[in-house]
Protein backbone atom coordinates (compact mmCIF):
# COMPACT_ATOMS: atom_id res chain seq x y z
CA UNK A 1 0.00 0.00 0.00
CA UNK A 2 1.32 3.25 -1.11
CA UNK A 3 1.32 6.34 1.09
CA UNK A 4 -1.01 9.35 0.62
CA UNK A 5 2.72 11.18 0.11
CA UNK A 6 3.07 9.42 -3.33
CA UNK A 7 0.16 11.78 -4.41
CA UNK A 8 2.60 14.64 -4.92
CA UNK A 9 5.78 14.37 -7.64
CA UNK A 10 8.49 17.03 -7.99
CA UNK A 11 9.68 18.61 -10.93
CA UNK A 12 13.23 18.93 -11.44
CA UNK A 13 14.23 20.75 -14.32
CA UNK A 14 17.89 21.15 -15.02
CA UNK A 15 19.72 24.52 -15.31
CA UNK A 16 23.11 25.36 -14.07
CA UNK A 17 23.87 28.95 -12.87
CA UNK A 18 20.97 30.06 -11.70
CA UNK A 19 19.65 31.16 -8.21
CA UNK A 20 16.51 29.57 -9.10
CA UNK A 21 18.36 26.49 -9.36
CA UNK A 22 19.54 26.73 -5.83
CA UNK A 23 17.61 29.01 -3.91
CA UNK A 24 14.07 26.45 -2.73
CA UNK A 25 12.35 30.08 -1.87
CA UNK A 26 13.17 31.53 -5.86
CA UNK A 27 10.64 28.77 -6.99
CA UNK A 28 10.17 29.45 -10.71
CA UNK A 29 6.14 31.09 -11.03
CA UNK A 30 6.35 32.61 -15.05
CA UNK A 31 7.40 31.85 -18.12
CA UNK A 32 10.04 34.56 -18.33
CA UNK A 33 11.84 32.45 -15.05
CA UNK A 34 12.05 29.20 -17.12
CA UNK A 35 13.35 31.13 -19.92
CA UNK A 36 15.71 32.57 -17.76
CA UNK A 37 16.78 28.87 -16.50
CA UNK A 38 16.56 26.84 -19.39
CA UNK A 39 18.31 29.24 -21.76
CA UNK A 40 22.11 28.05 -22.03
CA UNK A 41 24.90 30.91 -22.08
CA UNK A 42 26.02 30.09 -25.46
CA UNK A 43 23.63 31.31 -28.26
CA UNK A 44 22.03 28.63 -30.41
CA UNK A 45 24.61 27.58 -33.37
CA UNK A 46 27.57 29.05 -31.55
CA UNK A 47 28.90 25.79 -30.37
CA UNK A 48 32.90 26.26 -31.34
CA UNK A 49 35.22 28.35 -29.08
CA UNK A 50 35.79 31.75 -31.01
CA UNK A 51 39.32 32.09 -32.74
CA UNK A 52 40.94 35.07 -34.22
CA UNK A 53 42.50 34.59 -38.02
CA UNK A 54 45.89 34.69 -38.67
CA UNK A 55 47.41 35.34 -42.12
CA UNK A 56 50.89 34.34 -42.88
CA UNK A 57 53.76 34.97 -45.45
CA UNK A 58 53.67 37.89 -47.98
CA UNK A 59 52.85 36.24 -51.11
CA UNK A 60 56.96 34.96 -51.63
CA UNK A 61 56.64 31.34 -52.12
CA UNK A 62 60.07 31.00 -51.78
CA UNK A 63 60.34 32.36 -48.34
CA UNK A 64 61.26 29.31 -45.86
CA UNK A 65 58.13 27.50 -43.88
CA UNK A 66 57.64 28.93 -40.28
CA UNK A 67 58.82 26.43 -37.98
CA UNK A 68 56.12 24.58 -35.70
CA UNK A 69 57.11 25.64 -32.03
CA UNK A 70 58.76 22.80 -30.10
CA UNK A 71 56.61 21.39 -27.46
CA UNK A 72 56.69 22.64 -23.74
CA UNK A 73 58.30 20.74 -21.31
CA UNK A 74 57.21 18.46 -18.60
CA UNK A 75 57.35 21.32 -15.81
CA UNK A 76 56.44 24.17 -18.20
CA UNK A 77 53.09 25.94 -16.41
CA UNK A 78 49.51 24.16 -17.73
CA UNK A 79 51.70 21.45 -19.06
CA UNK A 80 49.63 17.82 -18.95
CA UNK A 81 46.50 20.12 -17.33
CA UNK A 82 43.66 18.32 -18.35
CA UNK A 83 40.98 20.35 -21.14
CA UNK A 84 38.31 22.28 -19.11
CA UNK A 85 35.25 20.36 -18.94
CA UNK A 86 31.64 21.07 -20.74
CA UNK A 87 28.89 23.23 -18.85
CA UNK A 88 26.66 21.25 -17.02
CA UNK A 89 23.04 20.93 -18.61
CA UNK A 90 20.43 23.95 -17.89
CA UNK A 91 18.66 23.26 -14.54
CA UNK A 92 15.62 23.80 -12.18
CA UNK A 93 13.22 22.33 -9.88
CA UNK A 94 9.71 23.16 -9.27
CA UNK A 95 6.48 20.96 -8.05
CA UNK A 96 4.40 19.20 -10.23
CA UNK A 97 1.14 17.54 -8.34
CA UNK A 98 -0.41 14.22 -9.40
CA UNK A 99 -3.67 12.80 -7.73
CA UNK A 100 -2.61 9.77 -5.12
CA UNK A 101 -1.46 6.73 -6.48
CA UNK A 102 -1.97 8.32 -10.28
CA UNK A 103 -0.35 9.81 -13.33
CA UNK A 104 -3.41 12.66 -13.51
CA UNK A 105 -2.39 16.04 -13.28
CA UNK A 106 -4.00 18.36 -10.64
CA UNK A 107 -5.21 21.86 -11.23
CA UNK A 108 -2.45 23.44 -9.20
CA UNK A 109 0.18 21.35 -11.38
CA UNK A 110 -1.63 22.73 -14.79
CA UNK A 111 -1.13 25.85 -13.54
CA UNK A 112 2.93 25.45 -13.20
CA UNK A 113 2.95 23.49 -16.68
CA UNK A 114 1.14 26.59 -18.73
CA UNK A 115 3.70 28.49 -17.59
CA UNK A 116 6.46 25.77 -18.96
CA UNK A 117 4.54 25.20 -21.97
CA UNK A 118 4.90 29.25 -23.01
CA UNK A 119 8.23 28.98 -22.06
CA UNK A 120 9.04 26.02 -24.29
CA UNK A 121 7.07 27.27 -27.52
CA UNK A 122 8.76 30.73 -26.80
CA UNK A 123 11.47 31.96 -29.26
CA UNK A 124 14.13 31.31 -26.92
CA UNK A 125 14.01 27.54 -26.27
CA UNK A 126 11.95 26.36 -29.17
CA UNK A 127 14.84 25.18 -31.33
CA UNK A 128 16.09 22.58 -28.16
CA UNK A 129 14.49 19.06 -27.38
CA UNK A 130 14.10 17.97 -23.09
CA UNK A 131 14.59 14.72 -21.69
CA UNK A 132 11.66 14.48 -18.96
CA UNK A 133 12.96 11.65 -16.04
CA UNK A 134 10.59 11.00 -13.71
CA UNK A 135 11.64 10.22 -10.06
CA UNK A 136 9.67 8.34 -6.96
CA UNK A 137 10.69 8.16 -3.39
CA UNK A 138 11.97 4.95 -1.72
CA UNK A 139 8.68 4.10 -0.05
CA UNK A 140 6.52 1.22 -1.86
CA UNK A 141 7.30 -1.39 -4.32
CA UNK A 142 10.51 -0.72 -6.16
CA UNK A 143 8.84 -2.05 -9.66
CA UNK A 144 5.65 -0.40 -8.87
CA UNK A 145 7.77 2.74 -8.36
CA UNK A 146 9.38 2.53 -11.61
CA UNK A 147 6.33 2.25 -14.10
CA UNK A 148 4.70 5.58 -12.04
CA UNK A 149 7.72 7.41 -12.05
CA UNK A 150 7.42 6.41 -16.55
CA UNK A 151 3.26 7.40 -16.28
CA UNK A 152 3.97 10.64 -14.78
CA UNK A 153 6.61 11.77 -16.75
CA UNK A 154 5.30 10.59 -19.95
CA UNK A 155 1.74 12.55 -18.56
CA UNK A 156 4.12 15.97 -17.76
CA UNK A 157 5.34 15.26 -21.86
CA UNK A 158 1.41 14.50 -22.78
CA UNK A 159 0.18 17.73 -21.52
CA UNK A 160 2.93 19.91 -23.05
CA UNK A 161 2.59 18.20 -26.49
CA UNK A 162 -1.50 18.04 -26.37
CA UNK A 163 -2.11 21.85 -25.07
CA UNK A 164 1.16 24.03 -26.90
CA UNK A 165 1.79 22.23 -29.39
CA UNK A 166 5.10 20.99 -28.33
CA UNK A 167 6.59 18.13 -31.07
CA UNK A 168 6.59 14.87 -29.02
CA UNK A 169 10.12 14.64 -30.79
CA UNK A 170 11.92 17.70 -28.82
CA UNK A 171 10.39 15.91 -25.12
CA UNK A 172 12.01 12.29 -23.81
CA UNK A 173 9.72 10.79 -21.04
CA UNK A 174 11.87 7.82 -18.79
CA UNK A 175 11.40 6.66 -15.60
CA UNK A 176 14.17 5.61 -12.71
CA UNK A 177 11.73 5.07 -10.08
CA UNK A 178 13.35 5.23 -6.97
CA UNK A 179 16.69 4.09 -8.10
CA UNK A 180 17.99 8.16 -7.57
CA UNK A 181 16.97 9.13 -4.21
CA UNK A 182 18.04 12.97 -4.17
CA UNK A 183 17.91 12.63 -0.37
CA UNK A 184 19.00 9.14 0.04
CA UNK A 185 19.14 9.40 4.17
CA UNK A 186 15.45 9.99 3.84
CA UNK A 187 14.02 8.23 1.65
CA UNK A 188 10.06 9.10 2.16
CA UNK A 189 11.43 12.54 1.67
CA UNK A 190 9.17 14.74 -0.40
CA UNK A 191 12.24 16.05 -2.77
CA UNK A 192 12.63 12.31 -4.11
CA UNK A 193 9.38 12.50 -5.83
CA UNK A 194 10.21 14.39 -8.74
CA UNK A 195 10.71 14.44 -12.51
CA UNK A 196 14.16 16.23 -14.08
CA UNK A 197 14.02 18.21 -17.39
CA UNK A 198 16.85 18.14 -18.95
CA UNK A 199 17.68 20.89 -21.86
CA UNK A 200 19.54 18.02 -24.44
CA UNK A 201 20.38 20.79 -26.88
CA UNK A 202 19.25 21.15 -30.62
Amino acid sequence: MLRPALAGLGLLLSVSGSALATDPAATPTTSEDFIRALKPDRPQGDEKPRTRGLALGTGDTTAAPTPAPAPAPASAPGYGTPAPQPKAAPRISFQVEFAFNSAELTPKATGILNELGRALTSPDLAAYRFQLTGHTDGVGNPDYNLALSKRRAASVRDYLTRNFGVSSGRLVAIGRGSQQLLDPANPASDVNRRVEIVNLGS
